[in-house]
């Protein structure tokens, strides 16, 4: 898990790998992080791997972009 607090954006970015996402403690923590932060007018987001291609999301998200 990874954690980078951004206070000059008041923004927080928590980043998981997959094991961690299996973990029961994790869910606990990030609310309890995000609680924290939250109250202090952070934003928090979670950014959680997948286990799709990243190339073909990628291709498909910016596709989708164009159309905007």
């Amino acid at each position: 898990m990874e954690i980078h607090v951004k206070d000059d954006r008041r923004m927080v970015e928590i980043w998981l790998n997959r094991q961690e996402q299996q973990d029961a403690g994790t869910d606990t923590y990030i609310k309890d992080t995000a609680r924290k932060y939250s109250n202090q007018n952070y934003k928090v987001a979670v950014f959680r791997s997948g286990n799709a291609d990243l190339f073909t999301c990628t291709d498909s998200l910016l596709k989708a972009n164009l159309c905007i």
